[in-house]
């Protein structure tokens, strides 16, 4: 745990600091659909995410939003493994 606390430090800081500060235009994947027209090909999912947009649906977009959002996906990620981790060696 102590080699794995500075990353998650660090992570955290990124995530919670630095994400809020991310472009609000679209990453280069949904810009190519877009200038392909495949964006009219995309369907409704069949399961709601639960960050949609990396933002929390309850404070709306706002920088605080998609700050707390990063926080909680860098603590799943580094959580679920760290879980599967201690069950495992039990």
């Amino acid at each position: 745990m102590k080699r794995v606390l500075p990353f998650l430090v660090i992570a955290l800081a990124i995530a919670g600091l630095i994400s809020p500060f991310a472009s609000s235009f679209p990453d280069g994947l949904e810009r190519v659909a877009g200038d392909h027209h495949c964006d009219s090909l995309e369907v409704e999912p069949c399961v709601d995410s639960p960050f949609p947009d990396y933002s929390v649906p309850a404070l709306g977009q706002s920088r605080w939003s998609t700050g707390i959002a990063g926080l909680v996906g860098t603590l799943i990620c580094f959580g679920v493994p760290f879980i599967l981790y201690f069950f495992q060696r039990k």
